[in-house]
């Protein structure tokens, strides 16, 4: 790498001093470089060092920051692990050195400069935000946060502390436990929701990629909803008093130990139908969980005349809940009338469950089953309006291992045709996080995926910078890289091939200028709404060494 050149900005006097102490020897700028471009750097507080590398020009890494961002980072590390202390935890096992070691990686690349990424370790690489590592020191580890992604975010940060201080509790317990937590603490220590499960279906001790269709339920952290109703029930110490268990009993299942801290007379089974209510309902103080309804498993309609209504077949594993939901009648035009509708539900064997009724209207209240033996019942009043928002039922199956066990849901419903209805009013409108944003007029910026790595290299030669983009619908797509405007690549519906071909100026800078290697996506509609923002990083694809022409044998 060749090294830049001091700007000529001494005066003449200065330089003639300048020559005289070099010839009775001051080193050569060659002994101490003035502007170092390689290397790993650290940057330390009291219980933190971060390691990152200061090869802004790299085009094999994308895993540089600057000295600040590593001072942010250093702030998040202490701020998450204050806010643990506070809450009664103890501090995170440091190494010999006293020091929690934090390395700023690139997992796609397997840039990391200190330590390293666990063995074994579920590939690619690029698909975690960060990792914690164990070291030599019983119950210490480091953590790798992935600049390429969001690990230097708060949440993320604040999630990798919380598993330190786990590791010093009590390592090795049941995952679903160690990220449910984690992620419950993350909440907590960002006064943020950290995602919503969108598959109740899955187990709430389920960990792998069996588990759910996204990185967050695979991983577990969708339990932290239940560690959030927890702790709303009787109080926060409650997720510490769990921790103290697996510390004291650490050969346990977590199920056991969360079952050890519940209240004298409360279950397990029943906690967790508690749970499955409060989220049928959204039941929260929380305000980004309060009034959140749970995606639903299935829709029975309910007819507008009197009659048997389809028959489900719902198959639960688990300590696990599906929801369905029954609709009112499918036509505005026609005149609605009041109606019964009775349900009836079939227990499996072996199985202890209270399926929940719930009307989803104003002033609604969730309405347990009455469950006589096997079978679960209720029967509540109705109406045939197609504007009523619709109703939901719980089945959940607060077993410890039984799994794939069908509930059996019947019903019917009696329309009384004397008796004109109106359309049922749905509940007031969930708390709203942030500022309001008005409905647009026209139409809305498309949806899109990106299909593109999260380090784009572009090649000296074409110097095209390319990727595919899948879009709702028309519109445009505009790109800012660094600061400097690429103009707007127009849309259609389906995989549109993108090409922005580099400009030699803004080419040569991101030899040199890591700002400028950002590339700011953004959907917009057809007259230019702004919609969804994505980013990436671009770097110079150096062209391929020439291969030396071995010489022609002489005949």
């Amino acid at each position: 790498m060749r090294r830049p050149r001091l700007r000529s900005t001494l005066a003449a006097p200065a330089l003639l001093l300048l020559a005289a102490g070099l010839a009775v020897g001051v080193p050569r700028a060659s002994a101490t470089d003035p502007f170092p471009t390689t290397g790993i750097v650290a940057l330390a507080n009291d219980n933190f060092t971060v390691h990152y590398t200061r090869a802004d020009a790299s085009t094999d890494c994308a895993n540089f920051i600057t000295q600040e961002t590593a001072g942010d980072v250093l702030g998040m590390l202490d701020r998450a692990r204050s806010f643990y202390i506070a809450m009664g935890y103890p501090a995170p096992v440091e190494d010999s050195d006293t020091q929690v070691h934090v390395s700023i990686d690139d997992f796609a690349n397997v840039c990391v400069p200190y330590g390293a990424i666990p063995f074994g370790t579920p590939l690619p690489f690029d698909r975690w935000d960060a990792l914690v590592a164990p070291i030599a020191v019983p119950g210490a580890d480091d953590i790798h946060l992935n600049s390429a992604k969001d690990g230097l975010t708060y949440p993320v940060i604040a999630h990798e502390v919380f598993h330190l201080i786990e590791d010093a509790m009590a390592p090795g317990v049941d995952q679903w436990l160690q990220e449910g937590t984690a992620a419950w603490a993350a909440v907590r220590a960002n006064s943020a929701a950290g995602g919503v499960e969108k598959n109740p279906g899955r187990t709430m001790d389920c960990v792998g990629s069996e588990c759910g269709d996204s990185e967050f339920e695979k991983n577990g952290y969708a339990g932290w909803m239940l560690f959030e109703y927890l702790a709303e029930r009787y109080g926060d110490g409650k997720v510490k008093a769990v921790w103290d268990q697996a510390q004291a009993n650490p050969a346990a299942a977590g199920t056991t130990d969360l079952a050890a801290v519940l209240p004298s007379g409360t279950s397990l089974a029943s906690f967790f139908n508690d749970y499955t209510t409060a989220r049928l309902v959204g039941s929260f103080t929380f305000a980004p969980l309060a009034g959140a309804l749970p995606a639903a498993y299935a829709t029975v309609p309910v007819g507008v005349t009197s009659g048997t209504l389809p028959r489900a077949d719902v198959a639960v594993n688990h300590l696990a809940v599906r929801y369905l939901t029954f609709s009112h009648g499918s036509d505005p035009a026609l005149a609605c009338f009041v109606a019964t509708l009775t349900l009836k539900v079939t227990i499996p064997a072996s199985v202890v469950s209270t399926p929940v009724y719930y009307a989803n209207t104003n002033d609604a209240l969730a309405q347990p089953l009455v469950v006589s033996g096997s079978t679960a019942s209720i029967s509540v009043p109705w109406n045939t309006c197609a504007g009523s928002p619709d109703a939901y039922l719980s089945l959940p199956n607060d077993s410890l291992g039984a799994d794939g066990r069908e509930f059996v849901v019947s019903g019917s419903v009696s329309v009384d045709l004397t008796k004109p209805a109106a359309p049922s009013s749905p509940p007031s409108p969930a708390h709203v996080i942030g500022t309001p944003i008005a409905v647009p007029t026209g139409d809305p910026a498309p949806t899109l995926k990106l299909y593109a790595p999260e380090v784009i290299r572009v090649s000296t030669k074409t110097r095209v910078l390319r990727f595919v983009v899948f879009s709702s619908g028309e519109g445009k797509l505009g790109a800012v890289l660094g600061s400097t405007g690429l103009g707007s690549a127009a849309l259609r519906g389906g995989n549109n091939d993108i090409r922005f071909v580099l400009p030699t100026q803004i080419f040569k800078a991101l030899r040199t200028k890591s700002a400028a290697n950002l590339l700011v996506l953004t959907s917009q509609s057809p007259i230019g709404a702004k919609g969804a923002t994505f980013t990436r990083h671009v770097l110079v694809q150096a062209p391929p060494k020439p291969t030396k022409k071995k010489p022609k044998k002489k005949h």
